[in-house]
């Protein structure tokens, strides 16, 4: 019995060591550097085809922007929600999908791509450089765009919503 205790109690302190939602240097905490009513920065990012997605494509659509990472539970959860605003959305010229990986290679997202039968766009942000520009840590991050390129709501660590929700939410951005 004080064997079992032992350990279950050192399975969910690794539990707690080995998430994956928060960087490996966190002695500052979680700083938001892009919060809501902030302007989205400059950056640009790439697809596994080599094609450019720049933040000025933001502007003229309702944009849903997210961070992931494959490795990390609570993307994981996230990630087939975001699939299903992607599908609802995808032929509509009015918004726009972006889901960026941070710090992973092209082979590994495109493997969990395959493997989840995703079928939304991902680009790549191997060096963490573009995730840099937004926070210091902690993913998913998830942020709807207005078509003026401002933030209107963001979500960090988890979605409470449905995607039927944050479909709502991403149509109501002005």
């Amino acid at each position: 019995m004080r064997n079992t205790k032992i350990l279950f109690y050192l399975f969910t302190v690794s539990l707690l060591l080995l998430s994956c939602i928060k960087d490996d240097d966190d002695s500052e905490g979680m700083i938001n550097y892009v919060s809501v009513n902030d302007h989205i920065p400059t950056f640009a990012v790439e697809d596994t085809a080599g094609n450019k997605f720049s933040s000025k494509q933001f502007v003229g659509k309702n944009s849903l922007l997210v961070f992931f990472g494959t490795y990390c539970p609570d993307c994981k959860k996230v990630l087939p929600v975001i699939e299903e605003v992607w599908t609802a959305l995808k032929d509509d010229p009015r918004y726009q999908l972006v889901a960026i990986s941070r710090g992973e290679e092209e082979n590994v997202v495109s493997e969990y791509w395959v493997n989840n039968r995703f079928t939304m766009p991902f680009y790549l942000d191997p060096d963490k450089q573009v995730f840099s520009l937004f926070a210091n840590n902690t993913i998913p991050r998830i942020y709807i765009v207005s078509p003026d390129n401002v933030v209107t709501w963001m979500s960090v660590e988890s979605l409470e919503l449905s995607a039927k929700e944050l479909i709502s939410k991403i149509k109501e951005s002005k």
